[in-house]
């Protein structure tokens, strides 16, 4: 090949990048402009996936909701609204997923929900209790201090009654409050352990004859998720993580906990979620995981995630449950889970036939022994879920083969001879 030759064809090539790019970019720009246009809409009880339908036809837009989301929506997919837009497209979607701490992203040809960061204060599928409660803490301002009454100051802002746990973070919130009002702190850290006990001192006296109030205006208001950042459970103020409990009984307290983030991330691991994947491939599955674990994906080298293809349902599973067993029956050599990352050695690459079927690259008809014929279920702890495997003709040995030609003689018939 001449060079000038080979000039053409790379002219060539980046012409066709740059075209196709400028594809995605009016794509985007159209969406962004049907955002930017009225809309006006009112939708009554109905589920949140009908209601980005009818957004979403209204607009001329296409609307979906992700995986991620509908794990983070207290009834997923079937949750149901009823919601009154008026106004721009984009301030009216942000005002109706700001109920549901969720959030939009514009893709190359449509609209995706995606749960917003704040939703990690609550593990697993979120209650509509515990997505007021959260709205509350972020929103709600702290503006009158009891003195020296922590949980009654809380409760005034929040509206409802909670319990701030562990007990010893009560003295740090109440150490916050009184140096807001302008008033020395009265306990300090003199044990040096993560535990963080404190110690009382003794507050300065009042002026005689003037009682000391009990009852303050804060200054500058302030949030409750604000005093949470500042709260210490290790000797690294970044290592404190804090989450809603669960509320699983009628009348129960809800419960706002800090913990180390090790605990926190093992507790992620510990969450109950769902899984629904068709044809999907090991990589984007294991990465799904680690994303809700919140820790990050590790792959040795030599594993082939993205080239083997699955299906995959489940039901009630822990994450750490979900990442093991997906492990084990693709054969991975090993899946490690220490609290830090999930670390996947393995599987080995497919074989050639069917790594072509698998990727999708195969240019002409690879034969009967590469069409899918069949797929295992697999029940998995008692029938609470189920893990799918899709099976080619290939797959099978010569006597299923044989049993199978039987079989399929039996429902359709025996042929009819070509005629000479």
């Amino acid at each position: 090949m001449s060079a000038k030759s080979f000039e053409k064809m790379v002219v060539l090539a980046v012409v066709l990048v740059c075209v196709s790019v400028g594809y995605v970019r009016a794509d985007k720009l159209q969406l962004q402009e049907k955002l930017s246009k009225d809309i006006d809409i009112q939708i009554r009880d109905v589920t949140i996936t009908e209601a980005l339908g009818k957004i979403g036809q209204k607009a001329g837009v296409k609307i979906v909701l992700s995986d991620e989301a509908a794990w983070k929506l207290p009834y997923g997919e079937a949750t149901r609204l009823s919601i009154s837009l008026s106004g721009p497209l984009a301030d009216s979607m942000t005002e109706m997923l700001n109920a549901f701490f969720m959030r939009y992203a514009l893709g190359d040809e449509e609209i995706t929900i995606y749960p917003r960061p704040e939703l990690e204060h609550i593990l697993g599928r979120p209650t509509t209790k515990q997505l007021e409660l959260l709205k509350a803490i972020y929103t709600r301002p702290i503006k009158t201090y009891f003195l020296d009454h922590v949980q009654g100051t809380i409760n005034e802002a929040l509206g409802q009654e909670v319990l701030i746990s562990p007990i010893h973070v009560h003295a740090q919130l109440n150490n916050f409050l009184r140096q807001l009002v302008g008033k020395e702190a009265i306990y300090e850290d003199t044990s040096g352990r993560m535990t963080r006990q404190r110690s009382v001192i003794k507050p300065s006296e009042p002026e005689p004859n003037e009682p000391e109030a009990t009852v303050y205006n804060l200054p500058t208001p302030v949030t409750l998720v604000q005093l949470l950042s500042q709260v210490i459970v290790e000797r690294d103020p970044t290592a404190t993580r804090w989450y809603i409990s669960g509320i699983d009984f009628p009348g129960q307290i809800p419960e706002i906990r800090a913990v180390s983030s090790q605990i926190f991330t093992n507790l992620r691991l510990n969450q109950k979620i769902d899984l629904t994947y068709r044809n999907e491939g090991l990589d984007k599955i294991f990465q799904d995981l680690a994303n809700r674990a919140g820790v990050p994906l590790v792959i040795a080298p030599g594993s082939y995630l993205n080239e083997h293809k699955v299906n995959v349902k489940m039901q009630n599973l822990t994450i750490e449950q979900a990442a093991r067993n997906i492990a084990d029956l693709v054969a991975a050599r090993s899946c490690d889970i220490d609290g830090h990352s999930i670390q996947i050695v393995g599987p080995g690459k497919p074989d050639a036939k069917e790594e072509k079927t698998l990727k999708g690259t195969s240019i002409k008809d690879s034969g009967d022994a590469n069409k899918y014929v069949g797929k295992i279920s697999i029940p998995m702890d008692g029938g609470k879920y189920y893990i799918e495997f899709m099976l080619r003709e290939s797959d099978l040995t010569e006597e299923l083969k044989k049993l199978r030609a039987e079989k399929m003689k039996e429902i359709l018939g025996q042929p009819p001879k070509p005629k000479p």
